[in-house]
């Protein structure tokens, strides 16, 4: 095993994808393992301020701080404060990339250290940036240097040498941190993980089928394709990486198919993703939490919809699909077809069923603000709706809707409700389906509702809701966590052409929610390697891997439709199920797959068994 572990990624205490929830809930189980030896090196800026707790940097780190810092380099020491307080240190070398410096480049050359470490780049391993102009390429690659460089101090320290330190870097950002550690002959072993490729999920983006090529590719993907797509840099960064790490992991079956196709080497060992379960409440806790949240979703909803028409909001259905705002890659479509076509057979099937679907899309985008009428109409529900529970009349009665609430009021009480209720206001001729105003037009997922007839007119059965930002406590609307509102629905439904793992059906299952996700993500396939049937589970598994969309659309829409007509009864049960099927994905069992890799590292490196 290794003395020592370092594990670097731009996620470290910095929320801004996936791999923060990786690295946060795996984080006891690396303390555990490693106890004071381990240490995370993210990257520094104001997304870091609510994570990291600054403390006194141990004094080999303060002297690798005090001899890079003329550099240009600023650091950061202290504690995951959400990250089971682990050491990090956060690194911002943005400085040290707009200085100047003389290099040799077929003769003296005067230029940004930025460009002079993108040259050192091509010398060493051949990466061409010379057309890369994004913004964030050169930025990781200068922030990676940074990294590299720290590392490189950091061992000269009495305390590490002739022990084994392992590495251990996060995605094509770090890359250019571990080709710094084998340029500088850094006695560090080196594990290179990537969760996704980029090249891979530029070309899905694009409708690429990529793992159907890459399970039919009998040689790599031609270079060619990231330059037609204008991500060389990145790719071949990544490429480098995976090529000179000493261990190359991947995050499930999915991505082992796709990095031999795109990056050229077969993955040495799956680090499976995982959850810390250790805090998770029980079903019964989950169930309080689930009926606070609900009764929020839903007089959210019922402020949407009740200034146009009258319905009913106790017994509806509740579904979300959730993730980055990648339209094709994350199944945005199939849900929204799937809706539709739903909304189509409940017209025919159950005409004069009032129960109802709300489908809410949480899919952050660019946005100005919350709609100033839904604003008002919510603020005025729950007015509504707290002065009424005040009425002795009111108590113990069961809610519909407000209408059928001030219609069973009498006198002043009923009079004074139906004076508040005029107060709501109309928007237009329908309730919106974007809750937010977009900064820009011709939105996909509105045009995609839209296109599909799902315009929340007062006969569709499905309702929908496009909620465009982060979810948070102060997002301006709901104000709900995204798992506090999660906890409120009954579905979550994730068909994602691309997703080399996918945390989000293990998010939903955790708070007691069905979660529907598909055979060409990763974790879809590890849960059908994990489990005979899925039949008549809690989770679903939609067949994407070679169909089409229009399939995946009906199947997906077959699911959801089982759901509407099961009753409370049968709908519970599934519900538990998923919540025992997801921990399946327990880092208390998947820790081990990091802890191999490690161990790899070093015999690769350093030698021995």
């Amino acid at each position: 095993m290794a003395d020592f572990l370092f594990e670097v990624s731009s996620e470290a205490g910095r929320q801004i994808g996936g791999i923060y929830t990786v690295l946060q809930s795996k984080a006891p189980f690396m303390l555990k393992e490693y106890k004071k030896n381990y240490c995370m090196v993210g990257f520094l800026d104001e997304k870091c301020k609510n994570d990291v707790v600054e403390e006194k940097p141990p004094k080999e780190v303060q002297a690798a701080f005090d001899a890079l810092s003329p550099l240009g380099i600023k650091f950061r020491y202290g504690r995951w404060a959400y990250g089971s307080n682990v050491p990090i240190i956060l690194v911002d070398a943005k400085e040290m990339g707009e200085r100047t410096v003389e290099y040799n480049d077929g003769g003296k050359k005067l230029d940004k250290r930025a460009n002079y470490f993108k040259f050192l780049l091509w010398k060493n391993f051949t990466i061409d940036s010379l057309m890369e102009s994004s913004w964030d390429f050169t930025e990781n690659v200068v922030w990676g240097f940074g990294v590299g460089m720290l590392l490189e101090e950091l061992l000269k320290a009495q305390k590490y040498k002739g022990k084994k330190t392992v590495c251990h870097f996060h995605e094509w950002i770090c890359g250019s941190a571990l080709l710094y550690l084998k340029m500088n002959n850094v006695q560090a072993a080196t594990v290179f993980t990537t969760h996704a490729t980029v090249l891979g999920r530029s070309l899905s983006s694009t409708g690429r089928d990529v793992l159907a090529e890459a399970q039919k590719a009998s040689h790599p993907i031609a270079i060619s394709e990231a330059y037609r797509l204008k991500v060389e840099g990145k790719h071949q960064l990544e490429m480098q990486a995976a090529l000179n790490a000493e261990v190359f992991t991947t995050v499930s079956e999915t991505v082992a198919a796709e990095v031999k196709y795109i990056l050229g080497r077969k993955a040495d060992i799956i680090t499976l993703n995982g959850l810390d379960f250790s805090k998770t409440e029980d079903p019964k806790t989950l169930q309080s939490i689930a009926k606070y949240a609900r009764s929020e979703l839903l007089q959210f909803a019922e402020s949407c919809i009740t200034p146009y028409y009258v319905q009913r909001y106790d017994n509806g259905l509740m579904v979300f699909i959730s993730g980055r705002y990648e339209f094709l890659n994350k199944g945005f479509d199939i849900f929204i077809s799937a809706l539709a076509e739903l909304n189509k057979r409940l017209a025919a099937k159950a005409k004069k069923n009032d129960k109802r679907v709300f489908a809410f899309i949480f899919a952050p985008s660019s946005v100005r603000g919350p709609k100033i009428s839904i604003i008002k109409n919510y603020l005025l529900l729950d007015k509504i709706n707290e002065f009424v529970s005040t009425l002795p009349e009111a108590k113990g009665k069961k809610y519909h809707n407000i209408q059928s609430l001030a219609a069973d009021l009498k006198g002043r009480a009923k009079n004074d409700v139906q004076n508040m209720m005029s107060g709501f206001t109309k928007d237009g001729p329908a309730p919106h389906i974007n809750c937010f105003d977009l900064n820009y037009q011709n939105d996909a997922i509105l045009k995609g509702c839209i296109e599909c007839g799902l315009t929340n007119k007062k006969e569709d059965h499905v309702k929908v809701l496009f909620y465009p930002t982060y979810l948070k406590p102060n997002d301006g609307l709901m104000n709900l966590s995204y798992y506090d509102a999660i906890a409120g629905m009954d579905c979550g439904v994730f068909p994602s052409r691309y997703e080399p793992f996918g945390y989000t059906p293990v998010e939903a299952g955790l708070k007691m929610n069905v979660a529907i996700t598909s055979d060409t993500t990763g974790f879809g396939r590890f849960i059908k390697s994990k489990v005979p049937s899925l039949k008549k589970r809690g989770l679903k598994v939609i067949s994407m891997e070679g169909k089409s969309a229009q399939a995946a659309s009906k199947e997906l829409a077959d699911e959801l439709e089982a759901l509407y007509f099961a009753d409370e009864k049968k709908l519970l049960a599934l519900k538990k199920d998923s919540f025992a099927l997801v921990k399946l994905c327990d880092w208390k069992s998947l820790s081990i797959y990091y802890f191999n890799a490690h161990r790899l590292a070093v015999r690769k490196k350093f030698g021995g068994k």
